[in-house]
Order: C-alpha cells, then structure tokens, then sequence
C-alpha cells in the first residue's frame, strides 16, 4: 500500500476508526497548528491553537470542525519543527462552501505506526485548499495535513519510515 498517496478505498475504511477517547489522548501530545504571520515584528511560523478552541475539540473531536479563519492561536509561535509528511485526509460536507474538517478526520488517516509507535509527531498543520472526489454529490472531499516532528528528530522520523 502507498502511504503517501492513499487510495480512495482506504481513506474510506479508515474514515471514522478512530473512538474520540484515542484522540483526546493523541491531542495531549499533539498540537493542532496554524501557519500564519501575527503582523509586525512577529515570526512567520507554527502558532498553536488557543487552550479554549482545543477545550472545545476535546469535548467532542467528531462534532468541533476546524475553521480556521475563525479560529484563534496563541502568541507564542512553536520553534524548532519540521516538516515531516504530508498526508491525505478524507471530508465528508454537505457543501463545498462550508467545507469544516474536524480533527478526527485528520486522525483517522494518520497511520497507527506513526501515532503509536514512533510518538514523534508534535503537531499537525491542516493545509488551504481541497479537491472534490468525483460521483460524491460535491459531499466529500480530500485535505491534506502537514505532520511536524522537533527539528532534531527529523533524521530518525525519515530513518524510520525507509524501515517500513
């Protein structure tokens, strides 16, 4: 199987395998970041999501969508990450125009061994922009998320992944 290019199928059977009790916990260690610029004299980086947006993904990841123009982040950009992977998540909306993630999704097609095996992802950068999946009445769609792990441990995330 392609891990960086799934197929339809298997985003499908893996859409909703995650309980929200395994992605509270991963959101214990894992943060959900923005990529973004806070104005003059700030850095150009990974800005966390604020404690009360991730308060409210923790009550219910499945029911809290992602809408990050809406969404606001902390102050302190988060240094020191890397671009790990990008992965291919699967979105089911009602319409394009209100097109909201929610985080579950995006754990759903991070492979187990990447979350449970290696721990090494600290936060996840979900990407602009989506394609529509063809015959699905404009109802689901793919996003991509970016995996960032510590800087210093890039060389070992990539070593790892040649092993599989």
């Amino acid at each position: 199987m392609n891990r960086e290019n799934p197929t339809i199928s298997g985003l499908y059977y893996r859409y909703k395998r995650l309980d929200d009790k395994k992605i509270v916990g991963y959101l214990e260690r894992i943060k959900i970041v923005k990529k973004q610029n806070k104005g003059v004299g700030t850095i150009y980086g990974y800005y966390p999501l604020n404690d009360s947006e991730i308060e409210k993904i923790k009550s219910k990841p499945r029911g809290n969508s992602l809408t990050f123009d809406a969404v606001e982040t902390n102050d302190n950009v988060m240094t020191n990450l890397s671009e790990w992977k990008t992965i291919t998540f699967l979105v089911k909306s009602t319409s394009r125009f209100y097109l909201k993630p929610d985080i579950g999704e995006v754990f759903d097609q991070i492979f187990w061994r990447d979350l449970e095996m290696t721990k090494i992802i600290k936060a996840i950068c979900v990407e602009d922009g989506y394609e529509t999946l063809p015959d699905t009445d404009g109802e689901h769609h793919l996003m991509k998320a970016t995996l960032l792990v510590n800087t210093e441990d890039l060389e070992e995330a990539k070593r790892f992944d040649r092993l599989i």
